[in-house]
């Protein structure tokens, strides 16, 4: 690295013109914006804390991350909590290890217990995996008539069965379409034995993304009611499907399928490059190919974990299927999940 080059540990929701600063870089997403940082931060309590190298007033490297100060998991830095991925950006030839002592040295003072990295930048290759998953990306660089030629034909097929059953989907930003997808996210959640996450969480989304023009939500209804919806973020050139949510009892007339469709178009229509998938769990196998079956291309995403105090990296175990604790999960109402949800999520990040 230049001699030139300045190290600062920054909060890039106080820095006036950040997203302006990272945007110049194509490994840029939305979760490397300011607004992404002031979800994370204004819902859980987080402290974001980016290592930024600055050459000639231009951002050459960056290791955003969030300190997670916790009783039940200790002091950690998480690159990104809730982040599917979120690579370092590193410019000009830079390797992930001249950047990395720095970051040690600072977290040994804030006793982190470990370093978390999402995803794999220059100079990570050979570093052990920690965790392992799967990420999905759609080319969108064609447009949306060859995008979509791409599609496999049972999705093409369920997209016009929604449509003949009568089924919309439209965008909607208002605070009324997020407590809808909120009700959704609560029953899909439920049916994979998970506590919802907190409601201010995707309030926080539609203040700082959804209305900031970073993101949409799209909504299916049939018959005026709001059967499923999907979370799209966006940035430079590329959008990613952040989350998704279902009422079961309506699955038969595939409003997943129609909202994913109005989804290619839309960002076609404005132009992004690349719609992401977010991860996978490796044992998920209809979510994988529910994925693919949007042409997407599929590829592995490898976490990174670093212990500050033995200096040494983990290698974690295989990514398990359903525990116990799912199920019983799944049999509790809704109410008690979203209790649950409001004390832990902050903890797992």
């Amino acid at each position: 690295m230049a001699e030139t080059s300045c190290l600062e540990v920054v909060d890039p929701t106080g820095v006036s013109g950040w997203d302006e600063l990272v945007s110049c870089h194509p490994e840029t997403t939305v979760f490397h914006t300011s607004s992404w940082a002031r979800v994370l931060s204004s819902t859980y309590g987080y402290r974001p804390t980016y290592f930024m190298w600055v050459e000639g007033g231009k951002i050459i490297a960056l290791l955003p991350f969030m300190e997670i100060r916790s009783w039940l998991t200790k002091t950690r830095g998480v690159s990104l909590p809730f982040t599917d991925e979120c690579v370092p950006i590193l410019a000009n030839g830079l390797s992930y290890l001249e950047v990395l002592p720095p970051v040690i040295d600072f977290a040994e003072s804030r006793s982190w217990k470990t370093l978390e990295f999402r995803g794999r930048a220059r100079g990570m290759s050979n570093l052990p995996v920690a965790a392992e998953y799967l990420s999905h990306e759609v080319d969108l660089s064609g447009g949306e008539e060859e995008t979509c030629s791409r599609i496999r034909d049972n999705a093409q097929r369920n997209v016009r069965k929604a449509e003949r059953e009568g089924v919309s989907a439209e965008p909607d930003r208002t605070p009324a379409g997020m407590r809808e997808f909120y009700r959704l996210n609560c029953l899909t959640r439920k049916e994979h034995g998970l506590p919802p996450q907190p409601v201010r969480f995707f309030e926080n989304i539609r203040e700082h993304i959804l209305n900031k023009g970073l993101g949409t939500l799209l909504l299916a209804r049939y018959r005026g009611k709001p059967i499923s919806g999907a979370v799209f973020l966006h940035f430079g050139q590329k959008a990613i499907y952040k989350y998704g949510a279902s009422d079961r009892s309506y699955q038969h007339l595939r409003g997943n399928n129609l909202v994913f469709r109005v989804g290619i178009r839309l960002l076609c229509s404005q132009k992004f490059r690349t719609l992401s998938f977010g991860r996978t769990d490796l044992h998920h196998e209809g979510l994988r190919q529910f994925k693919l079956s949007w042409g997407a291309t599929e590829k592995s995403l490898q976490y990174v974990r670093y212990n500050v105090q033995s200096k040494t990296y983990l290698s974690t175990k295989k990514n398990r299927g359903m525990v116990p604790w799912e199920n019983t999960l799944s049999k509790l109402p809704i109410p008690v999940l979203r209790f649950i949800g409001s004390i832990a999520y902050r903890h797992v990040g």
